[in-house]
């Protein structure tokens, strides 16, 4: 995965599934192929001796059984964490396919002009900011939280420290900036909007987000004209509660511009603002604030591929999962639009995962609703469900998490 939350390999597999609804729609590939032209394919799935066809090459022509991505993901897959050297974990699928490492250019062009919308709590955070992070910075965050004082005994296999430094807090770990003065919460939203300067983002990302009781958090990023203008957008997604509300800001759209600021005094303004209940939107929760009409709704009907998870605050009704995923089917077009999909997210595994069983609840409750919605399912518990077993005692687990829930080091690239 990546530095923190969700992983780099859910992006990794994310960005096959955007290469194939695009190669598809520009039918890149010759309609010509036969059946029988798959069979030596799946055939080659069985083998673990490196004679594995690309996973990209599986998903590239609409005849494929494997087209549409979802073996990717899929239980009947095979899934594999390969230690590194650095004590990180890089996904295999051993008996499917070789995954793609993507460089930041070959990720901006597979998405250029493309908007995606990641809706849920911090997992999904931080989806969204490594995938942010790097477009813009063209590297990954760093694979391990900052070691404070101490030397870094993480080294990547180019030879580079891989832990993030102390003056320079991880943009995927928010403990980072709760260490050595670096301002926490406040700090870090300041940062991702643009600062006084710019900041981590050149100013192309807009964060209109308070921590409060109550968090109010909206980002857009943009990348430049040169990296494809590849638009992403988040917003969170806590609780499910009547009695929560769900409101916020409108965006001022510096992201495309470039000229994203939030200093310290705006930030004040906005806790300000929270106080005195000045919000540009209110809803009595996400349900209605993503229904037709309303204007988020409204706003983001400019979105080809939609994400959404919530698992770590418990199992997601499905009457909720229901509202949920309609509205993003109908921003979408979902399925039946070529170039544009919708998911749910199942949650990583982790210990709440396990706990709460959620990876059982969600694949047969979840799942159902989410296809029956005219969008899909996008397996991730699958994929890191064995992590779920680790505990802080285990001598494995600061290899894997940096505290209960969120991933440290797990990477494809």
């Amino acid at each position: 995965m990546f530095r923190s939350r969700s992983t780099r390999a859910a992006l990794a597999i994310f960005l096959l599934l955007i290469l194939w609804t695009n190669l598809r729609s520009i039918d890149l590939m010759t309609a010509t192929f036969k059946q029988a032209a798959f069979a030596d394919l799946i055939t080659a799935t069985s083998r673990n001796d490196g004679s594995l066809p690309r996973c990209e090459d599986l998903t590239q022509n609409p005849s494929s059984p494997f087209s549409n991505g979802a073996f990717l993901t899929s239980r009947t897959t095979q899934v594999v964490w390969k230690l590194r050297n650095d004590g990180s974990r890089e996904l295999t699928l051993p008996h499917t396919c070789q995954l793609k490492r993507y460089t930041a250019q070959e990720a901006g062009k597979c998405l250029r002009n493309k908007h995606l919308l990641f809706i849920g709590d911090s997992l999904t955070r931080y989806q969204f900011l490594s995938l942010a992070y790097f477009l813009e910075r063209k590297r990954w965050p760093p694979r391990y939280q900052t070691s404070g004082y101490t030397p870094c005994t993480q080294f990547d296999e180019g030879g580079q420290e891989a832990c993030s430094k102390i003056d320079e807090p991880n943009v995927c770990c928010e403990t980072d900036w709760e260490l050595n003065g670096n301002g926490g919460w406040p700090a870090f939203m300041q940062a991702l909007g643009g600062g006084v300067d710019g900041s981590l983002f050149h100013g192309r990302m807009e964060a209109q987000s308070i921590r409060v009781p109550i968090s109010i958090e909206r980002y857009e990023y943009i990348s430049s004209e040169e990296d494809g203008r590849t638009k992403l957008s988040s917003l969170s997604e806590f609780f499910w509660p009547k009695y929560r509300p769900y409101h916020g800001w409108n965006l001022t759209g510096c992201a495309k511009t470039g000229s994203c600021r939030y200093s310290p005094e705006s930030y004040i303004k906005n806790i300000e603002r929270d106080h005195n209940s000045d919000w540009d939107w209110d809803y009595p929760n996400i349900a209605e604030a993503f229904t037709t009409g309303s204007q988020l709704h409204t706003e983001l009907q400019d979105t080809n591929y939609a994400f959404y998870n919530r698992g770590l605050w418990g199992a997601l009704q499905i009457d909720k999962a229901q509202i949920m995923m309609d509205a993003l089917r109908n921003m979408t077009g979902g399925r039946s639009e070529a170039n544009n999909r919708c998911f749910f997210r199942s949650t990583t595994g982790c210990q709440r995962t396990r706990e709460w069983a959620l990876t059982s609840m969600e694949y047969n409750d979840v799942r159902k609703t989410s296809y029956e919605s005219g969008c899909e399912y996008f397996d991730i518990g699958h994929v890191t469900e064995e992590f779920g077993g680790l505990y802080g005692v285990d001598s494995e687990f600061k290899h894997v998490f940096w505290n209960d829930k969120h991933y440290v080091s797990l990477s494809v690239v």
